[in-house]
């Protein structure tokens, strides 16, 4: 019987033999409840709500939990490729509407069976008037949109969104964003709820929950880390790691090796991604699997076409496991499981092709000086000539802890015999061991340099002499002497370097002759600051004012060294690549301010010397402690400032030639330690060791003493030997009876 709405207008009853596709797909028990996703879901009233992510991502499945817990109305519509027949999509809508609105009594049946219907004209526009009239919220979803190609079809779509009565909400799940459809405009309207790939991937906490809870595997912390790792929270391949992962003995092996090789992986996605790619963008997405990371003018450079920057385009908008590394969406890289699989099929295809490809990578990388891609593509292809001239071309001479990081790695991924026998790549070896604090090595690392020889010049003019020479001074710890031979080698082999080395020359020599307490040290260092800043080199502006700093603070000019140091504090940007600049402008301006502000004198020099600490230069940070140790005395008192003479006379006292510092730090413990006037002239005891008899007298151990007087345990043991001697005595009871005869003990009291 047909039934009639208010109006009189026939409804006509569903077509004979039609399958209205309303009905979710069976989905398997084995799933993760989303409820945080459900519930935005469930809250949701926008105009449309789209599910947009590669296969895999569970959008079906969360459709699935939505409609489970919905309370309004949900019609199902599967859209498989049939549905690009606009007239059999709005069929199948219209009888899922029914089937959950059995009174939705809509003059658009009868418009869908006219011998020509007019979706656009008729069939849309009266679905959408009828669905005012159903007096409660409906949710419509049409699951797999990314099937329906027809633009016929979109457009539809896009004309009911128009027409649609604020209570209903469309809900597509697809693989793509449909075209048509104003998405930005919705999106800019607050109109739209979204869930990307982003939103879908399981996090740690999910794939825990999953692995551990529902599917009850039992993994440790560690390997549900790594599996997270490498499937970066793809429901579909936690799930197909899963089923593997009941099988295994041994599971931390299977888990370290998972990727896109796993079989089930293979098939997944070679049937649901690959097989479905037309030829062009399937070779494209091979033949770019060899990047890490991709750009449209790397991706021509590799393949030659032309046209890449738009193919990169039209697979990020297809979802083919594309992740934007930027906001302009110029870099681009592959999910992890599914760029395995691309290198497997590149393989396993192509094989031939791989070397050349790799070479191309090399040349571009190469060419946009981005040294560590450049050498992992020369690398792949066994070209380690390639590679090394990459390494060789690239370092330089500047005294950056971060750069010489990055320098070493770059020379660990080279066999190190192929590093031995190139100049080059052994002197880059020892300037970045030199500056990361193993001079040991920075020293065998320049011994094979030497014995390998280098033919002509560096690309900057440098000679092997000469660079070597710079290489050695920055190389040398704790020994003045050493540094000043070394330094004075670099300077006078000056005309031998490249222009931007030579500041660096009379940089070394000015921080030696500072440290020997020499008069040309400062028109060294000024005459380094001035050239480094010609050149565009702030490390080196900063290093050399804060070795002024420090010239100005011995001559007791505090104004001036002040100026100095907020001079090398302002010349730098803070982070790991100017740590030590960063640690000896810190430590400068820290002494400093120690006459005039002493809190802030302690965070900064306890800073510099935490960067001083990394670069592991012992004068460099027994002349920092000697600073803190007056301020510490002020602000805690006296048993903080003698842990900072004790770190201090250590590092002096290991030191083979500690310059000035030696008479510096005696004078900072002696400043520390209350002044005793000299005893009788008849004993012959110095000042020291007068004060050493002193708490002789009081009974205290000599380990106590030596702790007081900021002195080692050796060198109060050698005080007690001379008073014994000069009073001669031979016994502590004898030489304090002594030296009260003498007179020697009644002239005030130690502490």
């Amino acid at each position: 019987m047909t039934k009639r709405r208010p109006g009189g207008r026939a409804v006509a009853p569903a077509v004979a033999g039609f399958e209205p596709h309303h009905d979710a797909p069976r989905t398997s028990r084995e799933i993760l409840a989303r409820d945080p996703l459900t519930r935005r879901l469930l809250e949701s009233r926008d105009l449309l709500v789209m599910l947009t992510a590669p296969p895999g991502f569970g959008k079906t499945t969360l459709l699935n939990q939505w409609w489970a817990a919905e309370q309004r109305p949900f019609a199902w519509v599967s859209a498989d490729h049939a549905a690009n027949d606009p007239v059999l999509l709005w069929t199948r809508i219209a009888e899922a509407l029914r089937a959950v609105e059995p009174e939705l009594d809509s003059a658009a049946q009868i418009a869908l069976h006219a011998p020509q219907p007019d979706v656009l004209g008729a069939v849309v526009p009266l679905l959408a008037h009828d669905l005012r009239f159903v007096g409660r919220d409906v949710v419509l979803a049409l699951d797999d949109y990314q099937n329906v190609e027809n633009p016929e079809c979109h457009r539809s779509l896009d004309l009911f969104l128009t027409w649609m009565p604020p209570n209903v909400t469309l809900a597509l799940s697809t693989r793509l964003d449909p075209p048509v459809i104003p998405v930005a405009t919705l999106r800019a309207r607050g109109e739209l709820l979204e869930l990307r790939a982003v939103d879908l991937c399981f996090t740690a906490e999910d794939e825990a929950a999953f692995l551990n809870g529902t599917l009850d595997l039992g993994l440790e912390d560690e390997l549900l880390a790594t599996l997270h790792e490498r499937t970066e929270g793809w429901p579909a391949g936690v799930y197909l790691a899963a089923l593997s992962l009941r099988k295994t003995d041994d599971r931390a092996a299977f888990v370290a090796g998972f990727g896109g090789s796993n079989r089930h992986v293979v098939d997944y996605l070679t049937e649901v991604v690959l097989d479905s790619l037309e030829p062009r963008r399937r070779q494209f997405l091979l033949e770019t699997s060899i990047l890490d990371s991709v750009c449209g003018p790397l991706a021509e450079a590799v393949t030659g076409v032309e046209e890449s920057v738009d193919l990169l385009e039209e697979v990020e908008r297809a979802n083919l496991f594309v992740v934007s590394l930027d906001d302009d969406r110029t870099w681009y890289r592959y999910h992890q499981l599914f760029a395995d699989l691309l290198r497997a099929e590149l393989l396993r295809h192509e094989r031939g092709r791989v070397p050349e490809l790799h070479r191309r990578a090399f040349e571009w990388y190469r060419a946009a000086g981005l040294v560590d891609e450049a050498v992992d593509h020369a690398l792949a292809v066994g070209e380690l000539e390639a590679a090394g001239d990459a390494i060789a071309e690239r370092w330089t001479l500047v005294l950056s802890i971060g750069e010489a990081r990055a320098t070493l790695r770059r020379l660990e991924a080279l066999p190190a015999d192929a590093v031995a026998r190139d100049a080059r790549l052994s002197l880059a070896h020892a300037w970045a061991a030199s500056l990361t604090d193993h001079p040991a090595e920075a020293r065998r690392a320049l011994d094979a340099a030497r014995e390998a020889g280098l033919r002509g010049a560096f690309p900057d003019g440098s000679s092997l002499d000469a660079v070597a020479a710079l290489v050695e001074a920055f190389a040398v710890r704790g020994d003045v002497g050493a540094l000043t031979a070394a330094a004075r080698r670099a300077c006078d082999l000056e005309a031998e370097l490249g222009l931007a080395a030579r500041p660096l020359a009379r940089l070394s020599l000015g921080l030696a002759r500072s440290l020997a307490g020499a008069a040309e040290a400062r028109a060294l260092l000024e005459d380094a600051s001035s050239s480094a800043a010609e050149l565009g080199q702030p490390l080196h502006v900063s290093i050399a004012h804060a070795l002024l700093a420090r010239l100005a603070l011995a001559e007791g000019d505090g104004d001036l060294a002040e100026a100095h140091a907020r001079d090398a504090v302002a010349a730098l940007t803070r982070g790991e690549d100017d740590v030590l600049a960063c640690g000896m402008a810190d430590a400068a301006l820290g002494s400093a301010l120690a006459r005039t502000n002493v809190a802030e004198a302690e965070a900064l020099l306890e800073r510099g010397l935490a960067a001083l600490r990394v670069h592991g230069e012992p004068l460099a940070i027994a002349d920092a402690l000697l600073a803190l140790a007056p301020v510490r005395r002020s602000l805690h008192g006296l048993p903080d400032a003698r842990a900072c003479i004790a770190e201090a006379r250590e590092l002096v006292e290991g030191a083979a030639d500690a310059g000035l510092l030696a008479g510096r730090l005696e004078e900072v413990a002696r400043s520390l330690t209350p002044a005793y006037r000299k005893a009788n002239g008849d004993s012959d005891l110095t000042e020291r060791e007068v004060e050493v008899l002193r708490y002789l007298a009081e009974g205290m151990a000599k380990r106590d003493i030596a702790t007081t007087l900021f002195l080692s345990y050796n060198t109060i043991h050698s005080h007690t030997k001379s008073i014994y001697h000069k009073l001669r005595v031979s016994s502590r009871d004898a030489a304090v009876q002594k030296a009260r005869e003498l007179g020697a003990l009644e002239r005030g009291s130690p502490g």
